[in-house]
């Protein structure tokens, strides 16, 4: 069996609220990703992964797993690692422990290791146990790793400045059908001086289409069908690089209620097609959206009940 013992990030130096609830800060995250491209580049993939019950651990794991490409959708929580004990593995190749330093120094404590490694934040412990009997193969600390993450990951020729997940992204245009005739759903962007529509970054282990609809319902508080194939692709430049963007029609079949929406804090409101064409910042946008309605409009010509669009 393999033990992979990862340190939570940095946290957070001024926070007033509950321990638990402490969030990484901006160093604490690079530590995470960095750990991750290491942890990706050498093959080493978890087949289960444990997290304290603290809020830096969980956000150290996700993003560390997310810049290995791999999904942090199968993360399990673990009191016994809280109380810095070692849970119950049950049949595994390779686990991944995520705590606290305070909380890894315990659980090596417990593992018995004879001569036991420096630990902080954001430090990889890969250690062996056979036998009952640990050792440590490997201490990776991020600072001695490289600031720029492999493109295409894991281990491809180019240097880029986020991990190379951040540069395949997509998006969704919400639409309904009413008696006025289609509308098309924007929302403020985060900064809230421009209208958009729902963009994010493709989480791995999803589909474009699939994280796009994640992205409606977090940033729009929308559900509904994604159709493909996709209206269209279109790049832009971020993080020193060019990011991909593939961009869905989405019919909105839900409107969540702002209790239920995570990002409530945006303006959303329903525009005609045309309206929408002239709000949206990005240009692709304001040309799909026209292309949205040319698709039903030939539908309905065709008397078909499909709304895919033609390629």
């Amino acid at each position: 069996m393999e033990l992979l013992i990862l340190c939570a990030g940095a946290g957070e130096k001024s926070w007033d609220g509950a321990k638990s609830d402490r969030p990484l800060r901006t160093k604490g995250k690079r530590q995470a990703q960095k750990i991750g491209a290491w942890m990706g580049r050498m093959g080493v993939c978890p087949d289960i992964v444990l997290t304290s019950l603290d809020l830096r651990a969980r956000v150290t794991a996700q993003k560390a797993l997310k810049s290995a490409g791999w999904t942090a959708r199968a993360i399990q929580k673990s009191p016994e690692l809280s109380a810095g004990t070692l849970p119950d593995f049950p049949d595994a190749r390779k686990i991944l422990l995520v705590g606290s330093s305070t909380e890894m120094r315990c659980l090596l404590d417990e593992l018995g290791l004879t001569a036991e490694p420096e630990l902080r934040a954001g430090v990889l412990l890969h250690l062996t146990r056979n036998k009952g009997r640990i050792s440590l193969v490997t201490r990776v600390d991020p600072q001695d790793l490289p600031n720029h993450f492999p493109y295409p990951a894991p281990d491809g020729p180019e240097q880029r400045e986020r991990p190379a997940y951040y540069y395949t992204q997509s998006a969704v245009i919400p639409y309904r059908r009413t008696n006025k005739g289609t509308e098309i759903l924007i929302t403020g962007s985060s900064s809230g001086r421009h209208w958009v529509v729902p963009k994010g970054i493709v989480e791995p282990g999803l589909s474009p289409a699939a994280s796009a609809m994640t992205e409606a319902r977090e940033e729009a508080g929308v559900e509904g069908r994604v159709e493909t194939p996709a209206l269209g692709t279109f790049s832009y430049e971020k993080w020193g690089a060019s990011c991909q963007v593939e961009v869905f029609a989405m019919e909105v079949t839900n409107i969540l209620p702002d209790v239920a929406w995570e990002e409530n804090h945006r303006n959303r409101k329903w525009v005609s097609v045309f309206d929408a064409a002239s709000l949206l910042q990005h240009p692709a946008f304001r040309k799909m959206a026209m292309e949205i309605q040319a698709a039903l409009d030939c539908n309905q010509v065709d008397g078909t009940q499909s709304s895919k669009h033609p390629k």
